[in-house]
């Protein structure tokens, strides 16, 4: 009699503790369902706010993989700009100053040609002259020794004219180029003359200047030129980037994309449909 009883009561507390279980399957199953049917409800609103990061995130991926080339094309312009040119903005102004040519000798003769442009050949040169000799064919020659004298200026050539016994070799070093001039026919006064030194410098005169507006040819010149530039010094980060850094920017988008996927309706609608199944078929 007595095991009879405790069977029953064990029967009856199994039967309790699967009727608990099952009301809190159903419980769990009904909470899944409200939430799925959330979510479907409200799957616009979620999509844009995931889309929104997810663009936000690719956003910054994308401004990590072009900032090294926007910086470097940014630093060839800022060049450009010193420079005094904006690339593909016509309006551009500079000054010119002017350019002067000096010529001048020991014999004190001095000329000047001065220009709103660079001359053609800028290096200062001294030039010595011999005397003018008669050859047994009756031409006359003369040597004429080419000095370059770049870090020389008017007042250390004046100062070199000055001085006795003068030996440009000892303080000029070689000539750059020693030739001889022949002619045939001369002047007495040019066949009497001594020797002489002559010296061209080339200076720039910065309170004379002009300004320069610039013309639609010279905008286009420089910038293709800029452009050119540009994709040369591109190649900087690029060779950086491809032996260096490990950034690879369509890894990182699948990853984002990975990480933030959209709500998929077509899937959470056969999801609740079978949830919703399985729920009718246990309450019934």
């Amino acid at each position: 009699m007595s095991n009879k009883k405790n069977d029953r009561s064990k029967e009856q507390r199994l039967a309790e503790r699967q009727r608990l279980e099952k009301k809190k399957m159903l419980l769990q199953m009904k909470k899944e369902i409200e939430s799925l049917e959330y979510d479907i409800q409200h799957s616009t609103i979620a999509n844009a706010k995931i889309g929104t990061i997810r663009n936000l995130k690719i956003s910054a991926r994308a401004l990590q993989l072009v900032a090294p080339y926007v910086l470097t094309a940014g630093i060839v312009a800022g060049g450009f700009t010193l420079l005094g040119d904006i690339p593909f903005y016509g309006g551009d102004e500079w000054k010119v100053s002017s350019s002067v040519m000096t010529e001048f000798d020991n014999a004190g003769n001095i000329r000047y040609e001065q220009q709103y442009d660079s001359f053609e050949n800028s290096n200062n040169k001294l030039f010595y002259y011999t005397r003018w000799e008669q050859n047994d064919d009756g031409l006359y020659s003369r040597i004429v020794q080419t000095y370059s004298i770049k870090k020389k200026t008017y007042d250390d050539i004046i100062e070199l004219f000055g001085q006795e016994d003068l030996k440009l070799e000892d303080i000029l070093g070689n000539p750059d180029s020693t030739i001889r001039e022949t002619k045939n026919n001369i002047t007495e006064e040019e066949l009497q003359a001594e020797p002489c030194i002559k010296a061209i410098i080339y200076s720039k005169d910065e309170n004379d200047y002009i300004i320069h507006k610039e013309t639609v040819g010279e905008n286009i010149l420089l910038s293709v030129l800029y452009v050119l530039v540009t994709i040369l010094c591109e190649f900087i980060p690029l060779k950086i980037r491809s032996n260096v850094s490990s950034f690879d920017f369509g890894y990182c988008v699948d990853r984002i994309k990975e990480k933030y996927p959209l709500v998929d309706i077509d899937t959470l609608t056969k999801k609740l449909e079978i949830k919703r199944n399985n729920y009718n078929r246990l309450t019934r």
